[in-house]
């Protein structure tokens, strides 16, 4: 009976521990699941108006040289933008293939001059050069290489920071499981540790998700993501965190049911 005490503490303890620790696990879960996932970033990056600026600004310099055609499409520039953020995620140089668009330069161009007439072909070569150094510099100044090379070199970094985290996390957790089930308080642990661990991590991502619209929005250059970004993370959490609070209220309701009888 004199170690009854002693023996709860070391239950809260334990599930004080997992809670703590769950936390952390399902954070840097959602993270390689969103904002350091490849494929999660381009199709946000892709959806908002970066795309749509990009293909405005390089049509707009194109109808300066008569051309009313559309040499950028969100297609293209869609591509284009992936092809960055792929290397970006893989920790390689940005280098952006200008192939398509210099593809569709020169077609339109060559068009062109034969529908006024005209056979010259140093003059086609002369206006395809001036409009691919235009079109080069309009794509430029959307997906800055420099700036997307640095933001390489620090998401390599966080992404080997939230891997160690979560590989670390999930040890403990793993752990702390094997000790609940040796000692007999497995689904009491368990429950306990999803339900409550499933809340304040809902709690965290919520707050996260209220900061960061209100950083987007301050900034001008990272408007275009707002509400957007935050809410996609939010959302893309959500199946995690409410399964795990689902998960610890049966739990929880099956431990009951099983030490009343």
């Amino acid at each position: 009976m004199g170690q009854q005490p002693v023996q709860q503490k070391r239950h809260v303890g334990s599930k004080f521990l997992g809670i703590v620790f769950i936390v952390i696990f399902m954070i840097t879960m959602i993270a390689n699941q969103t904002l350091l996932n490849e494929k999660f970033v381009a199709n946000q990056i892709t959806e908002s108006q970066i795309g749509d600026e990009i293909v405005s600004d390089v049509n707009q310099s194109a109808s300066q040289y008569g051309l009313s055609e559309k040499i950028m499409t969100k297609k293209i520039a869609n591509e284009l933008i992936k092809d960055a953020i792929s290397d970006v995620f893989n920790d390689q140089t940005v280098s952006i293939d200008y192939t398509p668009v210099y593809n569709r330069v020169d077609r339109l161009i060559n068009q062109k001059v034969s529908s006024l007439g005209y056979g010259s072909v140093s003059l086609s070569s002369t206006v395809k050069s001036e409009l691919r150094a235009k079109m080069t510099s309009v794509i430029n100044d959307q997906l800055d290489t420099t700036e997307l090379t640095t933001v390489s070199n620090e998401l390599a970094t966080v992404k080997q920071a939230v891997n160690v985290m979560q590989i670390v996390s999930g040890g403990v957790l793993v752990l702390l499981l094997v000790v609940a089930l040796f000692k007999r308080y497995v689904l009491s642990w368990l429950g306990i540790v999803a339900l409550f661990g499933g809340i304040l991590t809902l709690i965290i991502i919520k707050g996260a998700n209220m900061v960061l619209t209100s950083v987007l929005t301050s900034q001008e250059v990272l408007a275009s993501f707002s509400p957007q970004l935050p809410n996609a993370i939010f959302s893309s959490s959500l199946i995690y965190l409410i399964g795990a609070i689902i998960i610890g209220i049966l739990l929880l309701g099956i431990n009951k049911v099983i030490h009343r009888s």
